[in-house]
């Protein structure tokens, strides 16, 4: 098939959001299939400066077709308070249109060439109902157009826009079914109407580590008796064992709970590490490792290490030296660090408030979730000393992934999901 994904921004150094699963879906797409991706200039969402170069290029198979955007947008928080005005009262549809314009990025060049060459592609792929792109660009080519809306509580869900959106789309694509209450609320579309889709995760190898061996030697009658007594450092229960590499290059011991993320504000970290300075004071034991970019002031103390921002195979060596994987992040549509912590066979301890990491605990069995600082602090003490349950929690997580989220099964539910297309 020949497919078209759009996308508001395309690059590696995007690690969250719809922009991160569409770049994912793509290059896992083109191994089967002739995949453009159609996007704009920007690298940063808010005010959409054009930073890349307009024009085409090639990575990891995938055509990417950049098109300048032509207004700047007024910053993600303005356009936020922009939509809950509007939904909380009467506006025209030049108001929403405005705000479409303020939320951003406007590309005419990018519509323009949707409005020519749409039907050369047999499917049309947009991520996320909100963005102009998306909503400007359904409307120049609804008849082959899949949606993968990206569906978070927020007031932009009661404008019409979005609502026309959702429902011009030929087809929907889910990133979890915890989307599904929202897609029935605001669009009023039911369960026959989507595919969950989701993402892919590469489990990791099952490493067996090298031993420390003597040089290969002339075997000779009395080799054994002449060659020298040799301590095989590898044999020291300090050195053995999951996720090894990773705490021995960052001095880390005893147990471990991970965060994989970026360390910011509105992500739950806040709580995070209000929960866990409680959970220390109790007497809980363990350090709270923090993975990834810091974009706020982490408090010094002893019980909390940094390991910076990890490539994707360190990454997984860092779940594995984890003994519990903490998520928890209220609004996380695919819940990717949990997939990943099942797929290294670590237990998850999730916010309730995130419903795809709740979805995923439930099905799996792989995790437990909390809705407050003294459930947190129990469920963490319990995870953390009893040995028997973390070990069946991380093979529920390991046997989930293996069955449900391997790229073959994701692109197996991709493949069915644009056969679905037809255009009007």
């Amino acid at each position: 098939m020949k497919l078209a994904f759009v996308t508001a921004r395309y690059g590696a150094e995007i690690a969250d959001g719809p922009e991160h699963a569409c770049r994912l879906l793509a290059e896992q797409m083109s191994l089967r299939h002739d995949v453009d991706v159609l996007t704009t200039c920007a690298r940063h969402g808010g005010l959409w400066r054009n930073e890349y170069p307009e024009g085409t290029d090639r990575i990891r198979g995938v055509l990417i077709r950049r098109f300048n955007t032509s207004a700047q947008g007024h910053g993600g928080l303005s356009a936020s308070l922009t939509a809950r005005r509007l939904a909380g009262g009467a506006h025209s549809r030049k108001d929403e249109e405005d705000w479409v314009a303020q939320q951003g990025p406007e590309s005419p060049g990018l519509i323009e060439f949707l409005k020519r060459q749409h039907r050369t592609y047999d499917a049309v792929t947009f991520f996320s109902c909100r963005q102009a792109t998306t909503i400007q660009g359904m409307a120049a080519a609804p008849e082959r157009s899949v949606l993968f809306p990206w569906l978070e509580m927020d007031p932009s869900l009661r404008l019409q826009a979005v609502r026309r959106t959702l429902t011009a789309a030929s087809v929907i694509g889910l990133m979890s079914s915890a989307e599904r209450p929202l897609l029935e609320a605001y669009a009023g579309l039911g369960a026959s109407d989507d595919d969950v889709v989701g993402i892919g995760i590469q489990p990791p190898p099952q490493l067996s580590y090298p031993r420390i061996q003597v040089e290969d030697q002339p075997e000779t009658e009395d080799a054994e008796e002449e060659a020298p007594a040799v301590e095989d450092e590898w044999d020291k229960p300090h050195l053995t064992g999951r996720g090894m590499p990773f705490r021995r290059r960052h001095r880390l011991d005893g147990k471990l709970a991970v965060y994989a993320g970026i360390t910011g504000p509105g992500r739950g970290c806040e709580e995070l590490l209000e929960y866990f300075d409680t959970y220390a004071a109790g007497g809980g034991e363990g350090s709270l490792v923090l993975l990834g970019v810091k974009l706020m002031k982490v408090p010094q103390a002893p019980y909390i290490r940094l390991a910076g921002v990890l490539p994707a195979r360190d990454r997984m060596g860092a779940y594995e030296a984890g003994d519990v994987t903490l998520a928890p992040e209220s609004e996380d549509v695919t819940a990717e660090s949990v997939l990943e912590s099942f797929a290294a066979g670590t237990p998850v301890l999730a916010s309730a408030n995130n419903a795809a990491a709740v979805d995923h605990c439930r099905k799996s069995g792989g995790g437990l979730y909390y809705a407050n600082g003294e459930e947190f602090a129990a469920l963490l003490t319990r995870l953390m000393n009893d040995d028997a349950l973390r070990a069946k929690l991380g093979e529920n997580g390991r046997r989930y992934v293996r069955q449900h989220h391997k790229w073959e099964a994701v692109v197996g539910r991709m493949e069915r999901l644009l056969t679905r297309v037809r255009p009007r």
